[in-house]
């Protein structure tokens, strides 16, 4: 053949698409046996040769172009938390002279698509934010991509992962309640809703049973967030804590907005925040310090965790085969205002 091979002459001569030639290339599932030794012993004979991206990170000879930041949609509208995470995250590829591709997908969908920039092979890699559904873990990690996922994870499935250290945060937390001379202490949020919800609570039972204080039932609200109720109207978070057969003297909520919204609720039932009901939280997101009464809170370094993310994706692509790695990463305590400390009868901050 005259002039420069290209995959469309190997996809014209065989009768398939350029994206199927792709494919076969990069080594993709999908692609029946058959297909793929065609594309490849045609590509040989019309003296096609496949080239990678010849760039590469840390003087490391690895193929690289772009890197794709895949989103949900209820993860991409969400304000605040995850948005310092991608802030993080594009810190750092700029840094390393790393373009982001991003693609928001819609996660009421069952059926997931591959964005097309993985599919055409234009990113060396690609990073999660927030929940991912099982299904869709379940796909990305069969195109055998390197990938790192922030913020949530499968025990199970197999990847990369750069979380906060949430159960030792939840113990911390709860345990932070008990030094200030609280006992009857409850917990809020649905823990079903989020694996990091899960496992701080893990961390907050941890803590009770390593001080043998007993866990009151009455005291916890587990099976939905506060923070979502009130979206239908504070009437309805009012109705569902007036639920609770009594109240414990603090609680630990699951996130910020979980307090903020649990304040205004009690706000309205004649509680007062700390005098009556001490609240700690998680997250430090800029409302937790400008609320009234500012919240006392376990700081997570948001913009570590997208920076860490991206150190992790490059090693990964200079390192395909090594072991995959969850990276915990901690959180501390910033004292304000919401927790009262029971011992002395003053609050913390």
């Amino acid at each position: 053949m005259q002039g420069k091979v290209s995959m469309e002459d190997i996809a014209a001569k065989l009768g398939i698409t350029k994206n199927t030639v792709s494919l076969v290339f990069r080594n993709m599932p999908g692609i029946s046996e058959k297909t793929r030794k065609s594309v490849l012993e045609t590509a040989k004979q019309l003296g096609y040769r496949y080239k990678k991206d010849a760039r590469s990170i840390d003087g490391k000879k690895t193929p690289l172009k772009n890197i794709c930041l895949l989103q949900s949609k209820s993860t991409y509208d969400t304000t605040g938390f995850f948005a310092f995470i991608q802030l993080g995250i594009e810190s750092e590829a700029k840094k390393n002279s790393l373009n982001l591709m991003l693609h928001v997908y819609d996660d009421s969908d069952e059926n997931f698509e591959v964005p097309m920039c993985i599919n055409e092979g234009l990113v060396s890699g690609v990073i999660t934010i927030g929940r991912v559904q099982r299904n869709t873990a379940n796909i990305l990690n069969s195109l055998k991509i390197p990938m790192v996922m922030v913020d949530h994870y499968y025990e199970d499935i197999y990847i990369d992962y750069v979380l906060s250290d949430n159960q030792n945060c939840g113990y911390i937390a709860t345990e932070y309640l008990i030094k200030q001379g609280h006992t009857q202490l409850g917990f809020s949020g649905d823990i079903k809703a989020a694996v990091s919800f899960y496992d701080r609570y893990m961390g907050f039972l941890k803590a009770l049973d390593i001080n043998n204080i007993r866990v009151n039932p009455d005291y916890l609200i587990t099976d939905k967030c506060i923070g979502v109720v009130i979206n239908e109207g504070l009437d309805n978070a009012v109705d569902e804590m007036k639920k609770l057969p009594s109240m414990p003297t603090a609680f630990f909520c699951c996130n910020d907005h979980e307090a903020i919204s649990m304040i205004k609720a009690l706000n309205v039932m004649g509680y007062k925040v700390p005098s009556d009901i001490s609240i700690i939280s998680f997250d430090n997101i800029d409302s937790s310090h400008t609320f009234s009464p500012r919240l006392t809170t376990l700081n997570v370094h948001k913009e570590h965790m997208g920076a860490k993310a991206v150190q992790k994706l490059i090693e990964r692509i200079n390192s395909p085969n090594g072991p995959k790695e969850k990276i915990l990463l901690s959180a501390e305590i910033i004292e304000r205002q919401s927790v009262k400390n029971l011992k002395n009868n003053n609050i913390t901050k």
